[in-house]
Order: C-alpha cells, then structure tokens, then sequence
C-alpha cells in the first residue's frame, strides 16, 4: 500500500483536521501499515510522513489542506483531506515547456526567445553552475517599433539602452510550491541578474493564497516574476506577478556568458545583427509553435 493511500485512509476517517505526529501514530495502528513498504524502509517514519504531506499539500490540485490552529503557525499545523483524487505523475523533462513558454513570450512581451544549453560550454574546463546559467533568454527588440528616423538616433545609445533592446532572462521549472519555492526563486535572481527582465516559469504552480502572497512578497523585494504556462494553450498562461524592469543591464555578467556559453554568445550576436539590419531574422531563435 503506498503512503499516500494510507494517509488519505486516516484524513477520511478523522473528525478533525492531524497533525504529521498524529496521523504516524494512527498509520502504525492501521491494520495496511505492515504493507507500507514506504514506512518500514526509511530510518525516521515521520520524515517519509512529512514528505509526502508536504508533496501532496501542494501544486495547483493539492490533495491534503492545511489548517493552521494558534499563532504559531509552524508547530500548530494540521492537515485534512481536500481529495481522495491523488494527481497522476507525470515523468516529463522540464525542456518540454520551453516551446509553450516562447509561445507565451512571443505574443505577450514580442520577445525572441532562444534556448542556452548548459552543456555548450566555450571551455570546458570551467563549469557554469544552474545557479548562473539562464535556461531560456529572449530580446525585445524595441527599436523596430519607431520610424527610421528615430532609428538611427537610439541606435547611437547602443545594445544596451532600453529604448533599443529589452532583454529578458527565464528560468523554467516543472512544479513550484512551498518545498522548493525558496531554491527556485534565488536560481532565478541568479540567473537573471544580467537581464532587463527575469521570471520564473512554472507548469504546476501551487495555488494557496499564503504561498501566493509570500510570491508578492519576494517580488517587492528582489523583482523576479512568476508566469504560470498554460500547457492548453500558451496564449492563455497567467502572468502571476509582473517582473520589475531593470534599466541597465549587467554588462560584466553578460560579457562572462558570452565567453564561457556559445548558446548566449550566438544569442548576443543576433541581438547586435538586429540593430545593424534594422529587421529578425528568425533563424536565430528558438521556433514559435
């Protein structure tokens, strides 16, 4: 019997909301608990209690609620069953979203994404880390939109004026919630520190209205935006919170990942063909769906 199953079966049958303890305390008693082989292979049953709580209490179809009882949060919490409907897991590589995303970011930002592979590295005996390298970076090129006589006039101001180029830095994960929002969200500040823009991209993103609130929190703070994909039509993502523009990028960072990924470099190539040609030549990005 899987733990999950177990723990529903205990939610079912309470009165009242359970604490992890609690609710170990009736597994032991239940009469599947010696056919929980998730319970008898781990050294501390209620860590393998807590994990599983904590996977199935997230995501946008959560399976346990969470009540909290006193001021003190934390040690106060309690868990009910909001579904016996235990979401199906699908084993997908996070790459898979990238084409819903430049869906996205072409018909809402009018930004050309392309895709920075990690493994292209100009050198390999230096090692950029997920905590520096950017999954997905895009360009708005802002300077198409004037006339050509303003053209040639904020063209003189360069790459790396806002009125020629907007550059955006994405960093896609497959599920957020509260187990990993606090990693995922400081890749991102890493990864996008170079950028104009930065946003976090999520498939599965959990929907509590604390979890959400403390997004806005960590947005006031350090402007990192969060866009949930809608994998059923792209158009349609939400953009849970808007990314603060930044007005001047960081040339030292952005010249670092030119010289050490051939995917950025390519990509700040194209960047610079656009302002000479004054046109996209789409070649260079990744393909809209």
């Amino acid at each position: 019997m899987k733990l999950i199953e177990l723990i529903i079966d205990i939610l079912e049958h309470s009165e009242s909301p359970l604490k992890q303890g609690e609710i170990l305390a009736l597994a032991e008693k239940h009469k599947q608990y010696k056919y929980c082989e998730e319970l008898h292979t781990v050294q501390v049953p209620l860590s393998a209690v807590a994990r599983c709580l904590t996977k199935y209490s997230g995501g946008s179809s959560p399976v346990f609620g969470i009540f909290f009882e006193g001021k003190h949060k934390q040690s106060q919490k309690r868990f009910f069953l909001k579904t016996k409907n235990i979401p199906e897991v699908k084993i997908i590589p996070e790459s898979s979203l990238h084409p819903y995303l430049v869906k996205f970011a072409k018909v809402r930002f009018n930004v050309y994404c392309k895709t920075i592979n990690a493994l292209k590295v100009a050198k390999k005996k230096d090692k950029i880390g997920k905590w520096t390298n950017p999954d997905i970076v895009g360009v708005n090129p802002v300077i198409l939109n004037l006339n050509p006589l303003f053209q040639k006039e904020v063209e003189k101001l360069g790459m790396l004026s806002t009125k020629v180029i907007e550059f955006y830095s994405f960093e896609l994960k497959l599920k957020i919630d509260k187990s990993n929002i606090t990693e995922a969200y400081f890749q991102t500040v890493s990864n996008s520190s170079w950028a104009n823009f930065g946003y976090l991209v999520v498939g599965d993103l959990d929907t509590d209205a604390i979890f959400l609130s403390n997004l806005m929190r960590l947005n006031n703070g350090y402007g990192i935006g969060v866009i949930k994909l809608n994998l059923d039509n792209p158009i349609k993502s939400e953009i849970i919170v808007s990314a603060r523009a930044k007005e001047v990028v960081d040339i030292n960072f952005m010249n670092f990942l030119s010289e050490m990924n051939n995917d950025f470099y390519a990509f700040i190539k194209s960047t610079g063909i656009i302002i000479s040609i004054k046109s996209i030549n789409t070649k260079y990005f990744d393909k809209v769906i």
